[in-house]
């Protein structure tokens, strides 16, 4: 009875895989247990049992088919260790060396100045080094040489003369700047100050670095800037400082122009021995273009007051205008000083100079009268400091990238002194590096 079972179930089997076609697939490589025993006791073949797995093995792969087992989640990548989100600069990125190379021709013409010909001529080097470093995000620290007399504190020129003899260098800058606060940057050491506040440079020469501190507040469009410097000291007195100050706001847009506006006051104290130094040869530079007394004693005191107004328009970029205005008094004129106490200064330039073929126009006026300013770090190049009534003419040429010609021609006579007019011709080739 169970053999007779048996030949029916494969029998039924079999009919199924035929009704289905499937007896002519591909056979399966392994079959199942049950199957395999059958094939032992010869109830069926071979063939028989391996398209009765052939077809048990394509309905369970419908089966799965219909119900897709949902995929596991992929596994969430492992993140980065960052270990910083800025990497910290390494110490040459903090350290920035800049500096300037200027070649010079200069030719002077004054009627009795120099031989039978009014005339001289030389040429002269300028070359100015710098390292400057960003100590921490609030502090920076500067040092700077330059070639030029160490007692000259106008002028960093050295004249190619003297036979191949070594030119002196010196030390023009040593300072540390603190940004204390977003309001308030703080400077003390040997600094170029004209680079933190509004001056000109017939009050002040380009070449002047000052000595002592400097404080620069910031409100909006407002600064102010109050500054102590350091003059002269002595073991038996009192010493010699310059105490001020200015208020600058700025204002303006695209369209109108940028304006700086401020008023500025200076108080010299004890300036005589400034003009003491000056006069036994000590401090070279400008002579003394302030008024004197029979003893070499200035007549004036020098506490200035000075206002400005500036304007500038980069409309035409190709072409963009500047304009400067300062007017200046001295209220600490005395004596004959009171006569000679007020100077002006008026600069309008016109284009750009940074790149190649560019051209740069400049004319400026220069107006002193012997105690409207203190002398001794006035312009040098009219040779008259603060005794001047002179006029500056500036064609500047953009050539290689970071270097430019400029053409100076200054024409000045004095106020007061009895002295002829200078006509002074310059011609620089300046690289920046």
């Amino acid at each position: 009875m169970t053999r007779l079972w048996t030949v029916w179930t494969v029998v039924l089997v079999l009919a199924l895989c035929w009704t289905t076609g499937l007896a002519a697939q591909e056979l399966p490589a392994e079959m199942d247990p049950l199957l395999e025993l059958l094939v032992e006791q010869g109830v069926i073949t071979e063939e028989q049992a391996r398209a009765v797995q052939a077809e048990y093995d394509r309905r369970r792969a419908a089966e799965a088919a219909d119900v897709q087992p949902t995929p596991p989640p992929a596994p969430s990548p492992t993140p980065a260790v960052i270990e910083s989100e800025e990497e910290e600069p390494r110490w040459y990125d903090r350290i920035d060396l800049r500096g300037d190379l200027r070649m010079r021709y200069e030719g002077f013409h004054q009627e009795g100045a120099y031989d039978d010909n009014d005339q001289r001529h030389r040429v002269r080097l300028r070359i100015r080094p710098g390292i400057y470093a960003d100590v921490t995000d609030w502090l920076e620290v500067g040092f700077q040489l330059r070639t030029g007399d160490p007692k000259d504190p106008v002028s960093d020129n050295q004249s190619i003369d003297g036979g191949f003899s070594m030119k002196a260098v010196a030390i023009s800058e040593g300072y540390a700047a603190f940004d204390a606060t977003d309001w308030l940057d703080i400077t003390i050491g040997k600094f170029d100050a004209k680079k933190k506040w509004v001056v000109t440079d017939m009050q002040w020469d380009d070449d002047v670095t000052v000595e002592g501190g400097m404080e620069e507040l910031s409100f909006g469009p407002f600064e102010a800037n109050l500054y102590q410097y350091f003059l002269e000291e002595q073991k038996s007195g009192p010493d010699a400082y310059l105490l001020g100050g200015q208020l600058v706001g700025k204002f303006g847009s695209k369209s109108s122009g940028g304006f700086t506006v401020g008023v500025g006051y200076d108080d010299w104290v004890r300036p005589q021995l400034v003009a003491d130094l000056t006069l036994s040869g000590d401090l070279l530079g400008n002579k003394v273009t302030n008024l004197l007394d029979d003893e070499d004693q200035l007549i004036s005191d020098f506490k200035i007051f000075n206002a400005f107004v500036n304007w500038s328009s980069t409309r035409n970029e190709r072409w963009p205008i500047k304009l400067y205005l300062f007017g200046y008094h001295n209220t600490g004129a005395q004596g004959l000083g009171k006569d000679y106490d007020t100077g002006y200064f008026a600069r309008l330039q016109v284009g750009d100079y940074k790149e190649k073929g560019q051209l740069m126009f400049r004319y400026s006026r220069y107006y002193s009268e012997p105690d409207a300013i203190f002398y001794v770090f006035a312009q040098s190049d009219t040779t008259r400091a603060s005794d001047v009534d002179g006029h500056r003419f500036d064609l500047r040429i953009g050539y290689v990238k970071r270097s430019y010609f400029n053409l100076t021609w200054y024409r000045t006579k004095a106020v007061y002194a009895d002295v002829s007019t200078m006509d002074r011709l310059q011609v620089d080739y300046i690289i920046r590096f």
